[in-house]
Formats: C-alpha cells, structure tokens, sequence
C-alpha cells in the first residue's frame, strides 16, 4: 500500500505562477489491465480534488501515452500524470497523515455511495502497473500567456540530458525567443522548460531536465525560418547557436500525450 502512495479543462501548472513545482509518474500498465487501471485513477481522481479543496494540491491530470520515439512498446510507458503544487513542502507533505482506512473512507464519501468499501479495495489493490517512473520537477521557464488544455488535446514531451554546465541558458536565451514568436503567431499553445530535482529508484538517471509543449494542430514551429534568424543577427550567428544548443544537451526521447482526465 506504501507504493500505491507513491504514485472538463486542464489548467497547466504554470498557468498559476506560484505553482512551481510537479510530480511527475510514468505509468507501465500490465497487459490487460488497463481499464481496471483507469478505475484506480478514478478512485485517486476523488482523493486529488479533495487535496485541491483542502489548499494541498493545485491540480493534477491524466495523459494517455499515445506515441513515443521508441520501438520497443513494452518498454515504453502507457501513461503519465501530473501532480501540480504551489512549494515542495506541499509536494513533501501531501501524503502525510493520510492512511489506507481513511483513503478508503474519503473516497467512499465522496462517491456518495456510488461504491462499497469492497468494491474500492478490490481496484486499490488490483495489481494494474508493472512498474513506475517518478520525477520531481521545478519549472525553469515557460512561454506566456498562461495556458489552459481541454481534454482531449495533446501534450509533447521530451527527456533531456545535459551535458554542459550553462545548458539551462541555451534553452532560455535561444529556443525561448523562437517559441515565444510561435506562440505569438498562433503556431504554437505553450513551451515549458523544467529541472528534475528528484527521481524514484525505477526512474532513468540520465534525465535532468524536460521540455513540453502544446501544439496547435495543423501548424510548425518556425525554428528555422529568416523570422527566427534574424532575431540572432542573421544565418550565421543563428548557426553558430544552433550548434551550440545541440552539443549542450542530448535528447533520450519524446512522446506525445493525450488528456483524459483532470482535476483543478
């Protein structure tokens, strides 16, 4: 039960400012499992929007992993979610006091007797996941306005390992500058750039940071364009910091997310 803890519209965590700081789960799901696994959510669903209610968590959401760069599918994960907090000691102190009776009660409660005890045990302790990958994050920097997702829409990831001291700086002085004129054009929702501060033991060490974005459907970003160029002097100095920024991390893969379920 100890790792069991351990894991309408989306307003993305940084569409509040003081909300700094995620926990982030990829979940494996066992081989048909999942929608029992989509009842454990639901369960988890009512214990989050009463954590919201009570000042602890200021949101969380569900993405359906539809896609990665891998072609290994075992191996990739089925799932994420995202815990949404104002400090880290919100997000250290979420769980405490909380126990597997009173999880119970609560969520009995909240379901208004829409199910019995039994029948919520019976999905806590259903054996769904094979395993998960959990990382704390800090937002580093985001494109603005503040966003809001629906459900259904997609969410772009990518796994980061940095492999110069300044690379936080490339992200923030080169691709943020292209990102934001997306935005501003309409050709791009949202960019947001974070740091992992902490990892469970079944978590990949190689990541330090990710990047996310939201993409608007039927449209690219202008990386390369003479718009983009021109906001570094021109091609040649574009180049040159292009080069730059791809030695300064290295990029172990990507996924694109689906939303399915929130609460905020």
């Amino acid at each position: 039960m100890k790792k069991l803890f351990l894991i309408t519209t989306l307003s993305f965590f940084i569409s509040n400012l003081n909300a700094q700081f995620a926990s982030v789960d990829f979940h494996f799901i066992n081989d048909g499992m999942e929608e029992q696994y989509l009842e454990l959510e639901k369960i988890f669903l009512e214990f989050h929007k009463q954590n919201i209610a009570d000042g602890k968590l200021s949101g969380w959401s569900l993405f359906k992993v539809e896609s990665t760069n891998s072609d290994d599918d075992a191996n990739s994960p089925d799932y994420m979610t995202l815990n949404r907090f104002e400090s880290m000691e919100a997000l250290k102190n979420v769980y405490e006091g909380v126990t597997y009776d009173g999880f119970v009660k609560m969520v009995k409660k909240r379901m208004k007797g829409k199910m019995s005890t039994k029948e919520i045990k019976k999905i806590l302790e259903a054996k769904t996941k094979k395993t998960f990958h959990s990382y704390v994050i800090e937002l580093k920097d985001q494109t603005v306005p503040p966003v809001e997702m629906e459900l259904g829409e997609t969410l772009n990831v990518y796994a980061m390992v940095q492999n110069v001291e300044d690379y936080e700086k490339f992200e923030s002085f080169f691709a943020k500058p292209i990102l934001q004129s997306s935005v501003d054009s309409g050709d791009l929702k949202w960019w947001g750039f974070t740091k992992v501060l902490e990892r469970n033991e079944e978590a990949l060490t190689e990541i330090t940071h990710f990047t996310w974005d939201i993409p608007v459907e039927g449209k690219k970003i202008g990386w390369f364009s003479d718009k983009s160029k021109s906001m570094f002097g021109g091609e040649f100095i574009f180049d040159k910091l292009a080069n730059l920024i791809g030695e300064s991390r290295t990029v172990l893969g990507n996924g694109k997310l689906r939303l399915v379920m929130t609460a905020d």
